[in-house]
């Protein structure tokens, strides 16, 4: 991580990548490892982060990002100060008003993190665009006024900047900003606004936007001298993890364990409600929604993630299995035993898994022409599990024959 001065030239410096937006919801494995995916595959000469790479200015989060981004870029990483990333910001990062250039590109990074541009941000915008060269490229947390958001800088502190730069609207070839959790590219005063908060935090709905997946920005001057840009998705199912051996054992068990884990604490909050102890019960349930999330972490940082087809035809795999291999021996176990009980338990697992086979068989045709199936009402039987569809809750279960109350809309 750079601590950036007031005047920071890069020999050579010919684009640069710019990630919006990865700490407002906080540093979790999941987020951190879409940020450390984006910034493990940018492209550019170095990347500025486009603020908010914290959720609030706590010195131990600091700390921990720059561990992480440390550990993981490859090339110099600046940052632009964000409204979450108060306090000791300067101490780790340095300045907040700042320019990056090259004899081609100028990157002037001002801090508007109160939504306002101070003395001290305009001054150094003035001096950047009249003493350095090169495509010009404004950088700032908080958007400018435009025709998408309203969550904006006001008119009138947006018009400090235009009468900064005014006498140099030639050289500027973009505003770039975050704090908006989406992506939308507008005009401003004839300039164009590129507005990318998709490094890390959960996208938001934008009225009259699509909804962009986690994304980062790549800016670069193509062949004929002209500075582009490329909006580039961060997808997990990338995730390029050079994991030992060993490690990814450790991650494997405690996936399982924390997967079992989850299913236990349910079972004892369900059977503690039974017996009334409410109490009992709510603690067991919240246990088991940690463990859940502890779970997806671990399954996150192995880098198993897959794409949406191909999590199909995994699922298919594995029900295939249970189908055709597993709960068949299963219940031939329990006859020969004589254990009617668990041979119950077994046969109403594997009709339930009958069920899952044909709907994921019948995902798995359409994914093949389609980017998505019908979106369709399922229920879940509470007493055996079996898997239901249709537009109406059933009356009862055909597996068990548990009534309509104990049948349960899949929300």
């Amino acid at each position: 991580m750079i601590k950036a001065g007031t005047e920071n030239r890069i020999d050579g410096l010919r684009s640069f990548s710019f990630i919006g937006d990865p700490g407002c919801d906080g540093l979790g494995t999941e987020i951190m490892s879409i940020f450390h995916l984006a910034l493990h595959k940018a492209a550019g000469d170095i990347v500025l982060i486009g603020g908010d790479i914290v959720p609030n200015g706590s010195r131990h989060f600091y700390e921990n990002v720059v561990d992480i981004v440390e550990g993981i870029a490859h090339k110099p990483v600046y940052m632009v100060c964000g409204n979450h990333d108060t306090d000791d910001y300067e101490n780790y990062f340095g300045e907040k008003n700042y320019c990056i250039y090259s004899d081609s590109l100028l990157l002037a990074v001002l801090d508007n993190s109160k939504r306002s541009f101070s003395a001290d941000a305009l001054d150094m915008l003035a001096r950047a665009l009249e003493e350095h060269g090169g495509a010009a490229v404004i950088a700032f947390h908080i958007p400018p006024p435009n025709s998408v958001t309203g969550n904006s800088v006001s008119r009138e502190e947006w018009d400090k900047v235009l009468n900064v730069i005014a006498p140099h609207r030639e050289k500027i070839q973009y505003i770039v900003c975050g704090h908006v959790h989406s992506y939308f590219e507008d005009t401003v005063e004839g300039i164009p606004l590129i507005a990318s908060g998709g490094g890390g935090a959960r996208i938001e709905e934008v009225e009259g936007v699509a909804a962009p997946y986690n994304h980062w920005v790549e800016f670069f001057f193509d062949s004929s001298g002209v500075l582009r840009y490329e909006k580039k998705d961060v997808s997990l199912k990338d995730m390029p993890r050079a994991i030992t051996a060993e490690v990814k054992k450790a991650l494997g068990d405690a996936f399982a364990n924390e997967c079992a884990a989850h299913i236990l604490y349910r079972l004892y909050a369900e059977d503690a409600a039974k017996q009334g102890k409410k109490g009992t019960a709510k603690l067991f349930f919240a246990a088991a929604d940690s463990e859940f999330y502890h779970a997806r972490n671990h399954y996150y940082t192995m880098g198993a993630i897959k794409d949406t087809a191909d999590s199909v035809e995994h699922s298919i795999e594995k029900e295939h299995f249970e189908v055709t291999e597993f709960y068949r021996d299963c219940v031939e176990l329990a006859k020969k035993s004589g254990d009617a009980l668990a041979g119950y338990a077994f046969s109403d697992a594997m009709a339930a898994e009958q069920v899952h086979l044909k709907l994921l068989d019948a995902a798995r045709e359409t994914l093949k022409s389609r980017s998505d199936i019908d979106e369709q009402q399922y229920y879940t039987c509470t007493s055996c599990g079996y898997t239901m569809t249709g537009n109406e809750k059933p009356k009862i279960c055909p597996i068990c024959g548990a009534p309509h109350d104990k049948i349960k809309e899949v929300i």
